[in-house]
């Protein structure tokens, strides 16, 4: 990953000592290493980290060679697909034997047209009405109305998450990754990625959920539900375990023991309170006004801009 700015230099122990340290000493818990080109040098980085405590979480790459070697030399994880269409007995024996997680990130799979371009395929995203009362439509709009199509066969995320259940089936464990993509949905759409896959609803659950967090070493505080743990909670209104995209229909949320209406994320409990505005909600904030396109339209089609 070279880059102004971010780059690490590693060419010794000493130098991924120096890298991971300074990381940790601003909280970091694991670290990204990011295709380093040579094995020694992203050994050095492991080194580092266990001699820290530090978690290391390699980038997949599209480098097949790599992610073997990286599950070898024990990196916590491996992160996006490996760049096979199907993995064969030799890849699975040897990641079952290894505690190295896979975090597949279907919505940027591989090898073909990714998972995210399929939602805006197949669903009316900008039709979600929760999904855009938390996102400015000059945002959410031009992706999802001028969407590309293509056949299943052409979408790669399917045949990735078939790979990924045969990994689980072994005893991977395997963990959405949304990728910071479409806010709101994209951790939905992981899950329901797993299911086109082979998983099931709650196999695809627990990977959104209790797998991830242990994954992390966050398993003490999250990941289900227990006492003593941190108070963060969804409630929805479906079932999910029979039908998995009944996971967007969340009605509560709740947060740092802080209670939400999900619709509006305004307070429940422990005290009402209403959210304040987003700033694309006030007069002139969302320069993508329904009134201004109708005005517009009638404007094009006044002067002919629209054939």
């Amino acid at each position: 990953a070279q880059a102004p700015g971010y780059s690490a230099k590693i060419d010794s122990l000493e130098d991924a000592e120096f890298h991971v340290q300074r990381l940790k000493d601003v909280g970091a818990i694991s670290v990204k290493s990011y295709q380093q080109p040579r094995r020694d040098q992203r050994q050095q980085v492991i080194e580092a980290a266990r001699k820290l405590g530090i978690m290391v979480v390699p980038e997949g790459g599209a480098k097949f060679q790599h992610n073997m070697n990286e599950i070898i030399d024990g990196h916590t994880g491996i992160e996006h697909a490996i760049s096979l269409a199907r993995a064969y007995d030799d890849v699975t024996q040897l990641w079952s034997q290894s505690e190295t997680g896979c975090t597949p990130t279907f919505g940027v799979a591989y090898g073909g047209l990714s998972g995210e371009a399929y939602w805006y395929d197949r669903t009316n995203v900008w039709e979600n009405e929760r999904l855009a009362a938390f996102t400015p439509r000059y945002v959410l709009e031009p992706g999802s109305i001028r969407r590309t199509k293509a056949p299943d066969s052409h979408y790669n995320h399917i045949t990735v998450a078939s790979t990924a259940h045969e990994l689980r089936k072994r005893g991977v464990s395997v963990h959405i990754g949304a990728h910071g993509q479409r806010e709101g949905l994209a951790a939905h759409w992981e899950m329901w990625m797993m299911a086109q896959g082979g998983f099931s609803p709650w196999e695809a659950w627990r990977a959104g959920s209790f797998d991830g967090a242990r994954y992390l070493g966050m398993d003490n505080d999250l990941g289900s539900l227990a006492p003593g743990k941190l108070a963060d909670i969804v409630v929805v209104d479906g079932d999910p375990m029979g039908n998995i995209r009944d996971s967007q229909r969340v009605s509560l949320t709740m947060a740092n023991g802080r209670l939400y209406e999900s619709s509006s994320m305004n307070q429940l409990f422990p005290k009402a309170s209403p959210r304040s505005q987003f700033f694309f909600e006030r007069a002139g904030g969302d320069s993508w006004q329904p009134a201004a396109m109708e005005a517009y339209q009638r404007k094009a089609e006044k002067h002919h801009w629209v054939h």
